[in-house]
């Protein structure tokens, strides 16, 4: 059994993830800020608070004594034109997708040398971004390359994973014309399961070197590559 300490995972597609991975034996706390929950152990925690973290992580080691795996899944994000994109904006959706899972990775380093970070990074960060996601573009390019740089100064093994769209809560929030064109211009024919998704993560940690993967559909059928 490992313990897993998932940041961001009180969405729907953070609480699919950590209900299958509990499915498959281990132990799994997530963290909230907003979005408070019940049906799993949880832990409030502002990632843009350092000292937070800091606590947050030293209460699951208190608790369980070590944290096998760690994963950065909180996000946002704020689309408009770039002329209507403010500073605060932009500095907000760094801060929480970005900065937020430099400081989780630093701190985690901090107590752990023998574990595992995975970065949820998304294919906006690729080659699937658009005109109105500069912020959230921008920030997940950042992750896949601040995994990059975190396998250069640490022991733990890190993993960047990048969906394309998944069906999600926030996904189908979307004005469905707008997502239909999108779908449409990127040439994925339908949205990741949230299934697929999860099973997707667990076959590349369970079973593939560390690295950055790209999770998308190909030929009706979740296709995992490594990028």
């Amino acid at each position: 059994m490992k313990n897993i300490l998932i940041f961001g995972g009180s969405s729907d597609l953070g609480l699919s993830l950590a209900k299958f991975l509990m499915s498959k034996g281990n132990r799994v706390i997530v963290t909230y800020n907003t979005r408070k929950v019940s049906e799993i152990e949880a832990i409030h925690c502002d990632i843009r608070d350092e000292k937070d973290i800091d606590n947050t992580i030293r209460e699951v080691l208190d608790k369980y004594h070590h944290i096998d795996m760690l994963i950065n899944m909180a996000a946002i994000s704020i689309d408009n034109e770039i002329a209507d994109i403010t500073k605060s904006d932009l500095l907000n959706i760094l801060e929480v997708n970005l900065v937020g899972s430099f400081l989780t990775s630093k701190i985690y380093n901090k107590y752990v040398t023998d574990g595992t970070i995975i970065n949820i990074s998304s294919t906006d960060g690729i080659d699937t971004y658009n005109q109105y996601n500069l912020g959230y573009a921008l920030s997940k390019s950042g992750m896949i390359f601040l995994s990059n740089n975190l396998r250069l100064c640490t022991n733990n093994k890190i993993f960047c994973i990048s969906p394309n769209w998944i069906d999600s809560d926030s996904t189908n929030a979307i004005n469905p014309d707008y997502l239909a064109n999108e779908l449409k211009r990127i040439g994925q024919s339908r949205l990741i399961t949230k299934a697929e998704f999860n099973s997707g993560i667990y076959q590349i940690i369970d079973k593939e070197d560390s690295g950055n993967y790209r999770l998308d559909i190909k030929d009706d059928k979740l296709w995992i590559e490594k990028i």
